[in-house]
């Protein structure tokens, strides 16, 4: 008698009963039992949450979930967001507090994940880029699951060569090519165009952005890798570098911390006017949406790309302000 046998008769379940709690069907339960096959990361995951048991005592082994952005096992005790990327198991931290409210998918328990019950299969993409939230609860609100991964460019790009991702949104000035930053195969699509700068809270005294660029000054600044960072240390120039100053992981984290601490910020425009900051532009960027080649017309982009040109998505961005929406979607390459 196989393990899930075993234990859907201990709990008292019929086939047709566990089928209708994970959203699978009776015939996939009764060949799952027989060990004609094994089941999906997705349906894994589900059988297991129906029992209330980890997936490896039901299958012998569990997926390893690798966090979207290091790669590597989040901590045991982290709510996390689940994505699958082909049959691998992805997650990211589910941003709770300060950082927003999310509904987390499942928690990180002896390395592996315990899940909350069945998620869609949806979109998994990382990048910097705020409106990537709005896309993420966008697709959850419409019945797909979706995980967006805060990350820089250059940690977005790692992570779609990982395979640890179906995209990737990166940004750079609109008169350079993307030819530095590009590391895989990838279809191409217009996001969003916005400037990039330093922001302070909107009472700071007159010259504030001189003295933020003169590096005699803290600065939160964004790490290596970032458009945003690269935009920074050109303007104040390599006689002033390094900048002290605290490191943080997004824009939206760099206009808050400058709105709390008082310190000038490395960000972009729709971040410090979504928190009130004040804001000197450097440069204009461009967002793409950088989609991996096998990935192209599978169904978790195609609908990711709707919600992208669609009215809802677009509204509530342009209701930030600082976005140049024009094109939002189309392909580039």
């Amino acid at each position: 008698m196989s393990s899930l046998q075993s234990l859907r008769e201990a709990a008292g379940l019929t086939q047709t009963e566990l089928a209708a709690r994970a959203g699978v069907s009776r015939q996939s339960i009764g060949a799952l039992e027989a060990g004609r096959h094994l089941p999906r990361v997705d349906a894994a995951l589900a059988l297991a949450a129906a029992l209330d048991v980890a997936v490896e005592d039901l299958f012998g082994s569990d997926p390893v979930p690798a966090d979207v952005i290091s790669g590597a096992v989040a901590a045991d005790g982290t709510s996390v967001r689940i994505g699958q990327v082909g049959e691998r198991l992805v997650t990211s931290p589910a941003r709770i507090g300060d950082q927003g409210w999310d509904i987390a998918d499942g928690t990180i328990a002896a390395g592996v994940v315990r899940s909350f019950g069945r998620h869609a299969p949806g979109l998994v993409v990382a990048g910097c880029e705020p409106g990537l939230e709005v896309l993420e609860r966008l697709l959850r609100e419409g019945g797909m699951g979706a995980v967006a991964a805060a990350g820089s460019s250059a940690t977005a790009i790692a992570a779609l060569e990982g395979g640890r991702v179906h995209a990737a949104v990166v940004h750079g000035p609109t008169d350079l090519p993307f030819a530095d930053l590009r590391g895989a195969s990838v279809g191409r699509f217009r996001v969003a165009r916005w400037q990039v700068g330093v922001a302070a809270p909107g009472d700071a005294a007159a010259g504030w952005w001189q003295e933020a660029l003169s590096g005699r000054v803290p600065v939160v600044q964004r790490e290596q890798g970032a458009g945003v960072q690269r935009a920074f240390e050109q303007a104040v120039g390599d006689g002033a570098l390094p900048v002290p100053g605290p490191r943080v992981g997004t824009h939206l984290e760099a206009a808050r911390r400058a709105m709390i601490s008082g310190l000038p910020a490395v960000t972009i425009e729709p971040a410090a006017l979504a928190v009130g900051a004040a804001f000197h532009p450097l440069e204009v960027h461009e967002a793409e949406l950088w989609v991996a080649t096998e990935w192209l017309h599978d169904r978790v982009v195609t609908e990711a790309l709707n919600v992208i040109v669609g009215r809802s998505f677009q509204a509530r961005l342009a209701g930030v302000g600082g976005y140049d929406l024009a094109g939002s979607g189309s392909r580039l390459a």
